[in-house]
């Protein structure tokens, strides 16, 4: 039960990390000429992250089972797909100007508050008394997810970090 807090955590950590960015940009990361489609593009792919850490959040925090675990699985996997397709999506665009990182940045920040809030009160208190076989289910969707956020979140730190 440790082992999937732990997960859990570093899981969640990594996904909201990649969402809420206030580094300083990197010599990647910080193009002063991208198109103005290419922006509206970045733009909608933000949307569809806050939209998908809505179907995170409201999936794990529905878990109290192994059924619902069962299904928050799938979901979390169906997700992670999803972050992949958006960050190889990312991948051909040019980085978005700073202008528009802070927009998007804006936008994401508060759709993460909510998500923090639902993911750490419901399902971080729920953990503990889930049954031995639902805990398993949920710390292999979260160990999957966090292997997939790792190189889509490296993706999505190039197109959506601002400077300080």
């Amino acid at each position: 039960m440790k082992r999937l807090s732990i997960i859990t955590n570093l899981a969640l950590s990594l996904f909201l990390s990649a969402c809420d960015k206030n580094d300083n940009a990197d010599s990647n990361g910080n193009s002063s000429g991208s198109s103005q489609n290419d922006g509206a593009r970045q733009e909608e792919i933000a949307n569809k992250i806050m939209d998908s850490m809505g179907e995170f959040a409201k999936a794990v925090s529905a878990v109290s089972d192994t059924k619902t675990a069962k299904s928050a699985a799938t979901t979390i996997n169906e997700i992670g797909d999803q972050f992949l397709n958006m960050a190889k999506e990312l991948e051909a665009l040019e980085v978005a100007n700073q202008e528009m990182r802070e927009s998007i940045h804006q936008k994401m920040a508060a759709r993460e508050a909510e998500m923090k809030e639902a993911v750490n009160g419901k399902f971080m208190k729920s953990v503990q008394s889930l049954n031995p076989e639902a805990q398993k289910i949920m710390e292999k969707a979260f160990q999957d997810f966090f292997e997939v956020m790792e190189p889509a979140g490296k993706e999505f730190d190039r197109h959506f970090k601002v400077k300080n």
